[in-house]
């Protein structure tokens, strides 16, 4: 299989760039009402997923993380199992305000890493409405919103509009998740084949995607040159090989060079010498690469010059010197070579 098939981030990408958008509005903002047309919208794109029941979540299922509910003013107040989510009148005291401002990647920060995240005019909206009391039933002009807040609120999409863009990335995610399953579906009888030679070597990435990993790490020096053969079935789904301390040598290297999608590749404690880094040199989406305790000299090093993507190199106790380095880093400024010493 040639290209991995992977569940993207569909709320953190299609919402969020339509969330965020400037939206042209029927109504003036100013006239918009301040609960149920401003408010509303940004709590529904952005925090109802994981804390409404199932009639008001994006997902269509009951979510109520912590027992915070955030589909009604009522329940605002009320909070859940921390804390009052907002707190009228006091912003300070306010745990939704408290949470959204932590950084992103605080464990409690909200709404969670990898989710649609509060966007600044919103974060100046419901500042706003908290140190407000919280109104409702009137709009924006009569609850005494200032300017800038009214000019936030020009950013917010309508309520209808934020529904319609949550059920579209629903059903894509819904697509995606059939397109995945299919893709993971017909690797099983070639990863059956591979597995009947290495048993629990090969596995998915991760539950997300398609990708394969392939690590030769309980055979040790058991597997061999010979044995690279056995994963022609599976060479254009792998993206993480792991041969370390194996007997593998330049002749079992070439055969490296039909694992296109290959990104980690551990060689550490191998045979490989300068020769085998000719089918390497090759592995245009390579990022990762160890050659730790290997024969690679300084020749070889020059070999790996093209490989562009190529972000971590691991040289320890080979033949490669300091000077080679400083030399190789001219050409790969962004790849970060350990040499076992400092160098600059």
């Amino acid at each position: 299989m040639s290209h991995s098939t992977r569940i993207p981030v569909v709320l953190a990408t299609v919402v969020g760039c339509v969330l965020l958008g400037n939206t042209a509005l029927a109504k003036p903002a100013a006239e918009r009402e301040t609960y149920k047309e401003v408010i509303i919208p940004i709590l529904r794109g952005k925090c109802y997923q994981c804390h409404s029941d199932a009639a008001e979540n994006p997902s269509g299922k009951k979510k109520i993380k912590g027992k915070l509910e955030l589909t009604s003013i009522a329940s605002i107040k009320k909070g859940g199992d921390e804390d009052v989510a907002a707190v009228p009148g006091n912003v300070d005291e306010s745990l939704m305000i408290e949470r959204i401002k932590l950084a992103h990647d605080d464990d409690d920060h909200m709404p969670p890493d990898g989710k649609p995240q509060i966007a600044p005019h919103e974060l100046k909206i419901l500042e706003w409405w908290i140190s407000a009391s919280l109104p409702e039933g009137k709009s924006l002009k009569d609850s005494g919103a200032p300017a800038e807040v009214i000019a936030a609120a020009g950013k917010v999409p309508s309520d209808e509009e934020v529904k319609k863009t949550l059920a579209k990335a629903a059903s894509q995610t819904g697509a995606d998740t059939a397109k995945l399953a299919e893709a993971r579906k017909a690797l099983e009888d070639v990863m059956t084949k591979v597995s009947e030679s290495f048993p629990n070597a090969i596995g998915f990435v991760s539950q997300q995607d398609s990708d394969l990993t392939f690590t030769a790490v309980s055979m040790r020096k058991d597997f061999k040159d010979e044995h690279i053969a056995k994963l022609v079935p599976v060479n254009g789904g792998l993206v993480d090989v792991n041969l370390g301390s194996t007997s593998i040598t330049d002749a079992g290297v070439a055969g490296l060079s039909k694992m296109p999608k290959l990104k980690k590749l551990w060689l550490n404690g191998t045979q490989v010498t300068d020769n085998g880094l000719d089918a390497i040199k090759g592995l245009g989406e390579l990022e990762y690469l160890n050659l730790y305790g290997t024969q690679v000299t300084d020749a070889g090093l020059k070999k790996l010059v093209g490989l562009k993507n190529l972000k971590k190199l691991y040289l320890w106790q080979t033949k490669v010197t300091p000077g080679a380095v400083e030399e190789f880093k001219k050409s790969m400024k962004d790849c970060d070579v350990n040499l076992g010493i400092s160098v600059q």
